[in-house]
């Protein structure tokens, strides 16, 4: 069985379009909830309305845990891939992988990276600012006009999540090398970041539609990484037809 690196090996048709489409669904379901009310009803599950307090905002297992131990798992994660890539200068197993190394790092940069970015520019706020939850900002949503002198949000896209969903990147790095079990790639994202996000939630730091469009962003910026670093694969995805693709030089 043939494992190693295969430039002309593309995610299944199917596969492609479920990556490609699925985000337009979790963007509906992300203003759905903020314009239904939901976003509100959950969070409002850990707001303690006679304290007046979210009393899992400061609990070890949410705060210590999740939130910071989250951050050195993501910082983990990428120095052993920095060291997996400086290796592959001198081990002769890992130089063919060495693209798909440099993908995976910036694939999985380029979510947290867009999604700080976006924190910098809306003005949605976490709920425990709100003056729903004994705040003093107002409740803004992502069609919601602005009112003048407010300050930036700071808390949407969600980016704790983001460094969960990054992974998900490694759909596409585990079913480039060949992978028969490539889900499990994208699994890893999903739970990382349900796991990063529900614990943001809990603490009253972000509404699940925060998540959602964080969600989106490293989903997208996976994908399109993935035809920036192997370009053939444009010529796939347009076709969707195998029998397009170069074959000259491919192991069976």
């Amino acid at each position: 069985m043939y494992n190693g690196f295969n430039p002309w090996h593309p995610p299944h048709g199917d596969s492609f379009f479920t990556m490609a489409t699925v985000p337009f669904l979790l963007i509906l379901t992300a203003v759905y909830f903020e314009y239904s009310g939901l976003d509100i009803w959950w969070v409002s599950h850990f707001y303690d309305a006679q304290t007046r307090s979210w009393p899992f905002r400061n609990q070890w297992l949410f705060e210590t845990v999740i939130h910071q131990w989250g951050r050195h798992l993501d910082l983990a994660a990428g120095m052993v891939w920095l060291v997996l890539f400086a290796l592959s200068f001198f081990s002769p197993a890992l130089k063919n992988q060495r693209r798909i190394m440099v993908y995976f790092l910036v694939a999985a940069g380029a979510g947290p990276l867009l999604v700080g970015a976006g924190k910098h520019l809306t003005h949605i706020y976490t709920p425990w600012d709100l003056a729903l939850f004994s705040g003093t900002l107002p409740h803004i949503r992502l069609f919601d006009p602005v009112p003048q002198g407010l300050p930036v949000g700071h808390a949407f896209p969600a980016g704790h999540a983001s460094g969960g969903y990054a992974f998900v990147s490694l759909y596409f790095v585990m079913d480039h090398l060949g992978a028969c079990r490539k889900v499990y790639g994208l699994m890893t994202g999903l739970v990382l970041g349900l796991i990063f996000g529900l614990g943001q939630q809990v603490r009253g730091a972000h509404f699940p539609s925060h998540d959602l469009f964080t969600l989106v962003i490293c989903w997208y910026a996976a994908l399109v990484f993935y035809l920036i670093f192997f370009p053939r694969q444009w010529s796939w995805a347009v076709n969707k037809n195998p029998q397009t693709m170069p074959t000259q030089g491919v192991p069976k």
